[in-house]
């Protein structure tokens, strides 16, 4: 009897020193998710978007081999702490700084309003366009970036009047993601400034509907480069959102299941290859800027992939440089959530009170940030 227990003793243990090598290898894996490009080797990119849940289970492995006072703690523990840069991305550490918001800093705000829809295209009400704008102007941003901004039925030009009026902000740049013939038609990336606008520009990618726009402003005799950004995104359609409740919600009917992540798996390969592509071009637009940059935008990518490790290198985090709480998630839609949009900015600035908005306006979260240039 006493044998049969050590047996099933050491049967444990040795599985679980089997799945806690496992949970090692595939946190690793994770953290060169950022470093190698999908574009070619594409497998690393699905590491990288679990990375969550691999840091949560080594976090495990480490709790339980010490409780058991084993030294095993340390694999999980030595992986952890070689990732302690990632971790900062997931949950922000400072244990200094200024909290105080100095004279001066002018607040970005970044703000991806669904095509001002709503949470979702079903939920549509009409009423949701001006309250995107009263947030807005209630919360009067110096700079805006605004992805997926949507109007028709009026001539651009007065539709953007009513916009600026709004939101009482004088300056501003539009761009199509498609060629609009149609003058009674906004279906586009957009920066507002109260600072003068003296250059602008646009970054295509390929043929697809998403892009880059640039502009150049002017505040106080100080020149620098606002980019504002939408990669590539995965698009999920109804089927796919469908397959993922059924997933989710308990007692859900059956379903395909292999045929269902089979497609959601192809869209999100395609998804990260295409995003590698587009951030190598937007590197090089960032690195050639004249002057200082922020760059802002939906990303469609977490903080743990290549998009963002290519796009922040060089670059700082707002988030991490002026943010609180776990994991600050920008995605309100129905998949699991992530950090997708950013505020980035080069060491011309300081970053003070980071703010994640949480609204209903849109399938996306607003987020902010003071930024002050370092004198």
């Amino acid at each position: 009897m006493v044998k049969g227990k050590t047996a099933k003793r050491s049967f444990f243990k040795t599985l679980m020193i089997i799945i806690n090598f496992f949970s090692v290898i595939s946190l690793l894996l994770s953290y060169a998710a950022g470093y190698i490009s999908p574009a070619k080797f594409w497998i690393f990119a699905f590491f990288g978007i679990a990375y969550p849940v691999f840091l949560l289970l080594n976090i495990f492995f480490v709790l339980f081999w010490i409780l058991l006072l084993k030294k095993y703690f340390l694999l999980s523990l030595v992986t952890i702490l070689i990732g302690y840069d990632q971790m900062q991305s997931l949950v922000p550490f400072r244990f200094t700084g200024e909290r105080n918001l100095p004279s001066g800093a002018m607040k970005v705000l970044t703000f991806n309003v669904h095509s001002l829809y709503g949470m979702t295209n079903h939920d549509y009400n009409p009423h949701t366009p001006s309250k995107v704008m009263d947030f807005i102007a209630s919360e009067k941003p110096d700079i805006l970036c605004i992805q997926e901004f949507y109007a028709v039925g009026q001539d651009y030009q007065k539709i953007l009047e009513h916009v600026t009026s709004k939101i009482k902000i004088d300056h501003y740049f539009f761009h199509n993601y498609f060629d609009v013939t149609d003058m009674k038609k906004i279906d586009a990336l957009a920066i507002f400034s109260k600072y003068p606008i003296v250059r602008t520009g646009s970054v295509t990618f390929m043929d697809r509907n998403t892009m880059a726009i640039f502009t150049d402003i002017i505040v106080n005799s100080d020149t620098f480069r606002v980019f504002n950004l939408h990669l590539e995104s995965i698009r999920f359609g109804d089927e796919d959102y469908s397959f993922y409740s059924h997933l989710t919600i308990p007692n859900g009917e059956n379903v395909k299941i292999t045929k269902g992540s089979m497609k959601i798996f192809g869209k999100l390969k395609k998804a990260f290859i295409l995003r590698a592509e587009q951030v190598d071009i937007m590197k090089e637009q960032i690195r050639k800027s004249p002057y200082p940059v922020i760059v802002c935008g939906d990303f469609n990518d977490t903080p743990f992939s290549y998009t963002y490790h290519i796009l922040e290198k060089g670059l700082n985090d707002s988030y991490r440089k002026a943010g609180e709480g776990l994991f600050g998630s920008t995605y309100a839609g129905k998949f699991p959530s992530y950090r997708i949009d950013y505020i980035l900015f080069d060491d011309h600035f300081s970053a003070f009170n980071y703010i994640r908005y949480n609204t209903d306006l849109s399938d996306h979260f607003p987020v902010a940030v003071y930024l002050k240039p370092v004198k």
